[in-house]
Order: structure tokens, then C-alpha cells, then sequence
């Protein structure tokens, strides 16, 4: 048997078929502090509507649309020279961004509110200038998004894949 908790903080109980009501409530309760403490915690995320290797499938050219779009109209501002742009399925990054000049993006930002993908697509794009999170690297971020404090807070209330 195994637990999980979910973003919002739902708990999905696993077992399998056929074990007996009593020993599946036994095992919940045996974890109960565990699962206080993570509801607690995943309480503060938001989950987004899709997830899944069928989801990326789907979804995976409409992504590549929306950040190459995206990345365009953001690179106005810095005019920076990038390589590959690809869109995977990943379980815990929004975006990185290789010493070659790659830009890596999950499919799953083309469900996250506009301004939080752009914050996304920015901060990868300034990490062309500044491979790194100096204190320069920031005032580039800061040149297109003022505001990108607000927007990266509110980010870490999602994860990449619910």
C-alpha cells in the first residue's frame, strides 16, 4: 500500500485488490501524523489539469507554439542568440536553460497563468547572459519583468506536474 497528497492537499490511498477495508484503515491511521503533515504542506500548491506522458503527448506542439511565440516576443528586450528550444515532460523544473544556449521548457507551462509562463520564459532567457542567479542575473530579469519577485512567489504555489 502506499499514500499520496495531492496538490489542494487530497489524500489518494493505493492498495491492492482485494485487501480487507480494516487493514487499509489501520495503514492510514498508522500514518496519520505523516499525512497531517503533508496536507499542511500540499495545501499551499495548486495543481494544474493535466499530467502524464498521454497529456504531454497531446499538448507537447501547442507548447512548443506558445513558448517559441513567447520566447520571441520576450527576446525583443534582450536580443539574445539561443539554440535548440525543447519541450519535455518533466516532473520537477518549469525551464533550464544549457551552457550551449538550449532552452528546455515543460509542456505543462501552457496551463499556468500568462504571467507566471512569461516569468518562466524570461528567467530562462536571461540565463543566456548570466548562467547564474547573481545579483546581475536578476537586474536582466528585472529589465522585461519588474515585478518578478511577485511572479516567481506565486509560482512556487505550482508544480510542474500535479
Amino acid at each position: 500500500m502506499w499514500l499520496r497528497v495531492l496538490p489542494g492537499g487530497s489524500v489518494v490511498v493505493t492498495a491492492p485488490v482485494g485487501s480487507a477495508t480494516g487493514v487499509i484503515q489501520q495503514f492510514v491511521t498508522g500514518h496519520a501524523r505523516w499525512i497531517e503533515r503533508a496536507v499542511a504542506r500540499m495545501s499551499h500548491f495548486k495543481s494544474l489539469p493535466v499530467s502524464g506522458r498521454r497529456a504531454y503527448t497531446m499538448h507537447r506542439e501547442e507548447a512548443r507554439a506558445f513558448v517559441t511565440e513567447r520566447l520571441a516576443h520576450w527576446n525583443r528586450v534582450y536580443g539574445f542568440t539561443y539554440g535548440r528550444v525543447a519541450i519535455k515532460n518533466t516532473k520537477r523544473t518549469w525551464g533550464s536553460c544549457s551552457r550551449k544556449g538550449n532552452l528546455n521548457f515543460a509542456y505543462t507551462l501552457l496551463f499556468l497563468p500568462r504571467e507566471l509562463a512569461d516569468y518562466v520564459i524570461v528567467h530562462e532567457l536571461c540565463h543566456l547572459g548570466e548562467h547564474n542567479h547573481s545579483k546581475s542575473f536578476w537586474a536582466l530579469v528585472g529589465r522585461a519583468l519588474p515585478d518578478y519577485r511577485e511572479r516567481r512567489r506565486e509560482l512556487k504555489r505550482y508544480l510542474p506536474r500535479g
